[in-house]
């Protein structure tokens, strides 16, 4: 079965997934300052965790809706919950590893295995939930998949926690979009689509596949556009509470 792809979805899968990477990274981008115990440290790992983690499933999800099918196909929506649950749960445990230092001098390889391997379990759940045609894989190329999305979450993990510019933050967020973006692509180079012997009966989606596709990239980018202010106004308060405190410990004041 030949399937073709939108090229106006393909790069806005590729736009959220640099979108909400960049989000992901300023929200760590102290993370390596701040006390591990202290609840602001807990906070900012937790929501930096949650939007890599919908920033992964949201990219997959748009690339699946660029993918055109010469035949009516549809999702199961309860495999399509549990990958986005893999993708969360992938992207807190790689960066509870890290942050706590689990695996000593390894902590970032350790999390960024847990991390890969969730995303690929993300990926082919999600594949599993299409229904209208049968799927087959090609393992050599399943194989590199999981590796480039082990390596992404490796360098993930890095960025997060490694004490940057803004310039490398905006780096590492290209970076980490393309990483995703690329696993996704050779995932669905692993992938054969195969006709059914019967036709599914299936019931028509209530909204096309472009529609859908745009309806979640809006919601991400207001997402990151809301956790972006958030982080904006919190940075500002904390620089006003410390000239606050440099002016009353300036000369001749107690």
């Amino acid at each position: 079965m030949v399937v073709t792809y939108q090229p106006d979805l393909v790069w806005l899968a590729f736009f959220v997934g640099i979108i909400g990477s960049l989000t992901a990274l300023a929200l760590t981008s102290g993370s390596h300052d701040a006390d591990n115990d202290s609840w602001e440290s807990s906070f900012t790992l937790a929501n930096g965790g949650l939007i890599m983690g919908t920033t992964i499933w949201s990219l997959h999800f748009i690339a699946m809706m660029a993918v055109g099918f010469p035949v009516l196909i549809n999702y199961n929506i309860i495999e399509t919950i549990l990958s986005i649950c893999f993708a969360i749960f992938g992207t807190a445990t790689g960066l509870y590893i890290v942050s706590k230092n689990k695996l000593g001098r390894f902590s970032i390889v350790g999390g960024g295995v847990a991390m890969g391997l969730a995303i690929g379990s993300m990926h082919y759940t999600g594949m599993s939930a299409i229904r209208g045609c049968g799927l087959s894989y090609d393992p050599t190329l399943v194989g590199a998949s999981v590796a480039l999305a082990v390596g992404a979450s490796i360098a993930a993990l890095w960025f997060a926690f490694y004490k940057r510019t803004i310039w490398m933050t905006l780096a590492g967020g290209v970076v980490q979009g393309l990483a995703i973006g690329s696993m996704h692509f050779t995932a669905m180079a692993a992938t054969y689509f195969e006709p059914l012997t019967a036709p599914a009966n299936l019931a028509t989606p209530l909204f096309s596949q472009g529609s859908l596709a745009y309806m979640i990239a809006t919601a991400m980018v207001v997402i990151c556009a809301g956790n972006l202010a958030l982080l904006g106004f919190m940075t500002a308060q904390q620089r006003r509470l410390q000239l606050d405190e440099e002016y009353d410990l300036g000369p001749g004041r107690t």
